[in-house]
């Protein structure tokens, strides 16, 4: 990841990849990183996160603190939609949609509490607990200051034509693609 500066010498980052494979519809969508909001909403979590540059993929959310196992960190947060309305978002560069239910999506893109920017890992930290249509973020195990939240996708191929999309996770278990069986 390269790092440059803009005119108020803040450190600005450059994406290393230059395109992102749509989650929902395996589409290639031009990058789109000049104006990315890195925000936590903090009636979303109890624990103080922090939103920047991971070194997987554009951006990520860190622990600012010790984070014990078995707990709910954060909550997924965004505009709920159908699968028509996704299947139109899908002309965006970045998706954010977490599937809840058959029909029911959550937009993270949309109202998102800052858990869309959580990044896919073959060796996570995280997992998924759905309950009553809300979706959390519990710890696998303890979380300690400075380490990235990491959740495994568990992309399914919908398509036998979709195309592979690669894992840059870096884990020793890495199944080298998101969409992997």
């Amino acid at each position: 990841m390269s790092v440059r500066h803009d005119f108020n010498q803040r450190e600005v980052f450059d994406d290393p990849y230059p395109t992102v494979p749509c989650r929902h519809c395996f589409r290639e969508a031009p990058p789109d990183t000049a104006f990315v909001k890195l925000r936590i909403d903090n009636t979303a979590t109890a624990f103080q996160l922090e939103a920047r540059p991971s070194p997987i993929h554009r951006f990520g959310i860190f622990a600012g603190q010790e984070i014990p196992a078995n707990v709910r960190v954060i909550e997924y947060a965004g505009e709920r939609i159908g699968y028509r309305e996704a299947e139109r978002r899908c002309e965006r560069p970045y998706l954010y949609l977490f599937w809840v239910a058959p029909g029911r999506l959550i937009d993270g893109a949309v109202g998102g509490s800052g858990a869309e920017f959580i990044n896919h890992s073959c060796a996570p930290n995280v997992v998924v607990d759905i309950a009553d249509g809300r979706v959390y973020f519990v710890s696998l195990r303890e979380i300690v200051a400075g380490e990235e939240l990491l959740l495994d996708y568990r992309v399914r191929a919908d398509k036998d034509d979709a195309p592979p999309m690669p894992c840059r996770c870096g884990a020793v278990s890495c199944r080298g693609f998101l969409n992997a069986p």
